[in-house]
């Protein structure tokens, strides 16, 4: 919008360019199978080996790989990755509910940590770590003081001096008088003075009485003094404590907010301990307090924590409904790394009142649908347990590749897991799939690798296959075991992201924690597999280091027959979409299109430095178009920009072919 202007004078008006785009990263994996650890079916991120196994099991299952991918993942130079524990057991889950009219409304829920049919009983009991302290009023006897007296004298009480009793106000105290109308806040208090922030308005008589007042409905600072004679126990009323108040019938429960202690110099007396404590309540209480301690219903304070007892488990005492309580709920029972259940706040959570918001007591209620949980049998695995666990990926974002190194025990369920997995990434449109071959297949043949291949075309090249399973050391001592190479892979596609770039073919690199390959495969073999779009795991000599030979996608459009290729447009595509979203709703005019040229244009000139493009020119590498051509005033009307890039990617060097021939100093005899 223009700068208005009125006077004379100079005006400053500010403009901004299209924002830079940023390029996404392109180097997180995502690996599904089956854990001996961790939760089932959500996406969990990890970002180093040991943190792998302290959440998923510091031992691989037998004949189940997540453990070996995701070990070598990280051997390969992987840095992130997110995990999900696939798994055909189901969680207990159960519900405690509210103090609403019964069965009240569902406020906690609680689920096991392992699957299981395990019958656990969780129970509710009231376990109030204070009761029925007296809220305290504070009194003292005055020397007399006149109208418009600022503040007022205090007289000793017995061996308590003036000093002392004035000390047991503090500023910001609504005091009330025996003789006289006012009601006045406390602004100081010095020596055996207190000074008030108004003047009074009617005098005092001699041996007046001044105390706490009454309060009013919506007061949030009260003073409680136990009974006893020392200060309360650490941990019985703190921040997030939830205090019901009762007077006569009345009562109101709040939460705490802060708690001051204060030492009374009188010392115990009546029964009541040396010790005040001012609270200061989060919200105001309903009603007014009548402080006066010398009648029969003197108001008093008691808090409302429960203890949650787990049969044949832990029991869990003092807990509250506040996250900011030391005992927390939700906090003890997560934080309890021996404990049988974790517990979730309900969401949306009931509108209810801070009494009602108290987990009721009682047993535990089943949800509904009702969740008995299911033990877990890995050898009734079905590709459905897999593809359930997949589809948990949607959610994030940021995963670029994806393995699945399990499998059921039937070989009948591989081919439609490696599919949804290959359709996954071609509806997400972000991320790429590394397939496993079959153990064990024959590479020419019925049931061979070559045929394995045919099943898992993907047209546009989302996904690869690699061959052969890997020779590694296994978790325990013993001779190397075969275990499929996918994991390895997807580490040497993050350590080829990280040091040369996502257009760097992620071939001719060793595969780091590989002692030899299931079988070695001839270069005329490798021939015949790799025009099929199958990558081997070359091993060159004897006792060699296993290599990746090989770079091609399971595409049938042979624009995207390199796996470099597709990931790179993963990258342009994400990132471009990304790094424009600040257009949206932006007017639809030139100003905008040359703002997008710009951005566009820069990011992919960076991209064609990185050695991404193809070209000894910026134009020769892509071309960036927005014009009245593609954007007729009708495209407008409907609220669409069309923008048009062109890019020529740098494609692999996979076949190199010399030519060398005889020269004599005059003539050449050439070999071809």
């Amino acid at each position: 919008m223009a700068v208005q202007v009125s006077y004379p004078g100079v005006y400053i008006e500010e403009f901004t360019p299209g924002a830079p785009i940023e390029g996404v990263g392109t180097n997180t994996a995502g690996f599904i199978g089956i854990a001996a650890l961790g939760a089932i079916g959500t996406p969990t991120k990890v970002n180093s080996w040991d943190e792998f196994k302290q959440q998923f099991g510091a031992q691989p299952l037998p004949g189940f790989y997540l453990w070996y991918a995701v070990q070598g993942f990280f051997q390969n130079g992987g840095q992130t990755c997110y995990v999900v524990r696939a798994s055909n057991g189901a969680y207990q889950a159960m519900t405690l509910n509210d103090r609403t009219a019964a069965p009240g409304r569902p406020i906690v829920n609680l689920r096991a940590r392992e699957p299981g049919a395990l019958g656990i009983v969780a129970t509710v009991a009231a376990d109030a770590y204070l009761g029925n302290v007296p809220v305290y009023r504070p009194q003292a006897t005055l020397d007399a003081a006149g109208i418009n007296a600022m503040d007022v004298t205090t007289q000793a009480a017995g061996p308590i001096t003036a000093e002392q009793v004035a000390n047991r106000f503090k500023p910001g105290d609504e005091v009330s008088f025996s003789t006289g109308t006012d009601r006045r806040v406390v602004a100081t208090v010095s020596g055996a003075t207190v000074r008030f922030t108004l003047p009074l308005t009617s005098a005092l008589a001699a041996n007046a009485t001044m105390q706490l007042a009454d309060t009013a409905p919506g007061a949030r600072t009260f003073r409680l003094r136990p009974t006893g004679t020392g200060p309360l126990t650490p941990g019985q009323l703190v921040p997030g404590t939830i205090l019901t108040f009762a007077q006569g019938g009345a009562d109101d429960t709040q939460i705490v907010d802060s708690v001051i202690s204060e030492v009374l110099t009188e010392g115990a007396q009546g029964g009541l301990a040396p010790f005040s404590y001012r609270v200061m309540l989060r919200a105001g209480l309903g009603f007014g307090l009548d402080l006066d301690p010398a009648q029969a219903n003197a108001p008093t304070a008691s808090s409302n924590e429960i203890r949650l007892a787990i049969a044949g488990g832990a029991t869990y005492g003092r807990l509250s409904m506040d996250p900011a309580h030391p005992r927390y709920l939700l906090d003890i029972v997560n934080g309890d790394a021996g404990g049988v259940l974790l517990a979730t706040l309900v969401e949306p959570p009931p509108p209810n009142a801070v009494a009602d918001a108290i987990p009721r007591v009682g047993g535990a209620q089943p949800l509904n649908p009702p969740q008995a949980g299911a033990d877990e049998d890995l050898s009734a695995l079905t590709a459905n347990h897999f593809i359930a666990a997949l589809d948990t990926m949607r959610a994030i974002g940021d995963v670029n590749f994806i393995a699945i190194p399990d499998r059921p025990m039937q070989v009948s369920q591989v081919p439609p897991i490696q599919q949804a997995l290959i359709t996954h990434c071609e509806l997400m449109a972000d991320r790429f799939a590394v397939l496993d071959s079959n153990p064990g297949a024959p590479l020419f043949g019925t049931a061979s690798v070559e045929e394995q291949r045919l099943g898992l075309d993907s047209t546009r090249g989302y996904a690869a296959l690699y061959a052969p399973w890997l020779r590694v050391l296994p978790a325990n001592d013993g001779p190397p075991i075969l275990v499929p190479p996918s994991g390895h892979v997807c580490g040497i596609f993050a350590r080829t992201d990280s040091l040369r770039g996502v257009h760097k073919a992620p071939a001719n690199a060793p595969v780091a924690g590989a002692l030899g390959v299931e079988r070695r495969v001839s270069l005329v073999e490798q021939g015949l597999l790799n025009l099929r779009g199958v990558n081997i795991v070359q091993v060159f000599h004897d006792g060699g280091v296993p290599v990746l030979w090989g770079a091609r996608t399971t595409a049938t459009d042979t624009n995207w027959q390199y796996v470099n290729i597709r990931r790179l447009f993963l990258y342009l595509e994400e990132s471009i979409q990304e790094g424009i979203r600040w257009a949206v709703f932006e007017p639809n005019n030139p100003e905008l299109w040359q703002k997008l040229k710009r951005s566009i244009g820069d990011f992919l000139t960076r991209t064609w430095r990185d050695g991404a493009l193809f070209g000894v020119k910026a134009s020769e590498a892509f071309y960036v178009r927005i014009d009245d051509i593609l954007n007729p005033f009708s495209e407008q009307q409907l609220g669409r920009l069309h923008i048009e890039i062109g890019v020529r990617p740098s494609y692999p060097a996979e076949f190199i072919i010399v030519r060398i021939g005889i020269w004599d100093g005059g003539s050449s005899v050439s070999e071809s």
